[in-house]
């Protein structure tokens, strides 16, 4: 006789009696119980989210989920310029012309140095961001992060000593200054 025959039967009678029978009877799922006995320290608790996206419609094609507008004619970059938050572009020229607004920003020898994918301009309604790379060791930057108002586009141009800014604003309004401080409405002497 060897020691697996001196082991003694085990019967169906004796498993069933040795589970918990708590989630059965309380008509929970193992999964439940598992969790609301160990919280976030159970094996399953991981399992334990709800799926709360739209409900499968038995296609196996994707679907789109929602729709979102882009602006025409904004570049999109991996990087945005946002991220540089410091300006250190502290001269340039402010014109407001109607429903445009103009900025002239002189930096000599850009057109040469500088080819259009170095310079990056970034946008909202009411932010800009404008950084030249490879002009000096480090980037340039000009950055507002609130305008006077609301604008709709903002494009640059490179020319040969200097970058013009052109920004296309939501409604015509006299601008005093380019960036908004939070100041109250007052005149400029």
């Amino acid at each position: 006789m060897n020691s697996l025959d001196q082991s003694p039967e085990v019967t169906e009678t004796d498993i069933s009696t040795s589970l918990p029978v708590e989630a059965s009877q309380s008509g929970q799922s193992a999964l439940s119980e598992n969790i609301e006995r160990k919280g976030k320290h159970a094996y399953y608790f991981a399992h334990a989210h709800k799926a709360n996206g739209p409900k499968w419609d038995g296609k196996v094609e994707p679907k789109l989920l929602s729709r979102q507008e882009s602006q025409q004619g904004h570049r999109v970059s991996v990087k945005s310029s946002f991220d540089i938050s410091k300006s250190n572009i502290t001269t340039y020229a402010f014109l407001d012309d109607g429903m445009k607004v103009k900025l002239y920003i002189d930096m000599e020898g850009v057109g040469e140095k500088c080819v259009d994918e170095d310079i990056k301009l970034d946008f909202t309604d009411s932010s800009l961001c404008l950084v030249i790379t490879n002009y000096r060791s480090e980037p340039q930057c000009l950055s507002f992060g609130k305008l006077t108002a609301t604008i709709t586009t903002a494009t640059f141009r490179k020319k040969k000593d200097k970058i013009i800014l052109t920004l296309t604003k939501v409604e015509e309004g006299e601008w005093n200054t380019i960036n908004d401080k939070g100041a109250t409405d007052s005149e400029i002497v």
